[in-house]
């Protein structure tokens, strides 16, 4: 193909076209021979042979068209500008989240140095203007529950661990600070649950290892001092206690027995029947004597030992038999040993 060839296709396009033109009528009338000589010019000046009557087929583009061939051209130049239009915008999105990511570090940087000077809320504000900036980021979370920790907002310190979490489940200080919220709170299961699955995904970080042991020993003694406190049973009433005496091993209500009816009716019936000769041979009544009046510094009688005598339980149970076993079950709900 010659240089000249494309150019002479064109122009042959060119004369098809006005061509076309003259017999759609695009042209008016008045000016088709106007058009007509425009077309001989054309033809001569490109040395193309052009013939309405006889078209040469190897410059034709038939059964395209010029304006067919420029419409594909319009549409295609519009694709290109779209492309590249959302290619352009694209890097500018991401200069500008590159841009808050900075931002939001730089304001980290400045909360972890307030940390440093004890100033926790405005810590605490910096870190919050971080997360606003780049919410996706789980150490400005975790950094905010260490800060609310300091001020002693637990709640809120497990509020952001867990919210570091959500973020990323795989970040372990999250569950470090959250261990801690929990351990604050005297949620002691809770903190053991957390520190653990802390220490799963890193399994020789000792600061961990260490607040876990520190936060199963205090789990295991809350739950000893809460089982203590409130024995199996101890809900239902004070069996076989005697009144005034708030139940087995509670401290005696002097004051309740002096004044109590069933006491002195009691008194009177030791006193009666020589059971009050038997009482002092017993030597838990003895030593509960003993404690009463001082001797050896002993304190108040530990009640639970001295009726877990079995002379002594069939002795009160005998005087209070005697009674009317009214004071058998009578007893309140130790309440104030609960925790």
């Amino acid at each position: 193909m010659s240089a000249l060839e494309p150019k002479q296709k064109l122009v042959y396009a060119i004369l098809e076209f006005l061509n076309d033109s003259i017999k759609d009528g695009t042209v008016r009338s008045d000016d088709q021979e106007s058009m007509e000589v425009a077309m001989q010019c054309i033809s001569e000046s490109f040395s193309v042979e052009w013939s309405s009557d006889s078209p040469n087929s190897a410059l034709s583009v038939k059964p395209s068209s010029l304006l067919s061939i420029f419409e594909v051209f319009l549409k295609t130049q519009k694709k290109v500008a779209s492309t590249s239009a959302e290619s352009t915008s694209q890097p500018t999105q991401s200069t500008s989240q590159t841009n808050k990511s900075q931002e939001a570090e730089s304001l980290k940087a400045a909360g972890n140095q307030l940390v440093s000077q004890r100033d926790f809320s405005a810590a605490i504000a910096k870190y919050t203007e971080a997360i606003q900036l780049d919410p996706t980021n789980p150490v400005y979370y975790s950094n905010r529950a260490a800060a609310q920790s300091q001020l002693g907002a637990h709640d809120e310190a497990i509020e952001d661990a867990l919210k570091a979490l959500e973020v990323d489940p795989t970040f372990a200080k999250a569950y470090s600070r959250l261990g801690h919220g929990y351990f604050s709170s005297c949620q002691y299961e809770k903190a053991v649950e957390a520190y653990e699955k802390g220490l799963e995904l890193e399994p020789d970080n000792t600061t961990i290892r260490n607040s876990l042991a520190t936060a199963k020993s205090k789990a295991k003694s809350s739950s000893s001092l809460n089982t203590t406190s409130n024995p199996p049973g101890s809900s239902n009433s004070s069996r076989g206690a005697m009144p005034g005496m708030g139940g087995p091993g509670g401290m005696p209500d002097l004051a309740s027995l002096m004044n109590n009816p069933m006491m002195a009716q009691m008194a009177q019936s030791l006193m009666a029947n020589g059971g009050m000769e038997r009482m002092m041979q017993n030597p838990m009544v003895q030593q509960m004597m003993n404690s009463l009046g001082g001797a050896g510094g002993g304190g108040m009688p530990d009640i639970s030992q001295l009726m877990n005598d079995p002379a002594a339980r069939e002795l009160a149970s005998s005087l209070m038999g005697g009674l009317g076993g009214g004071a058998a079950g009578t007893g309140p709900n130790n309440d104030n040993a609960k925790p």
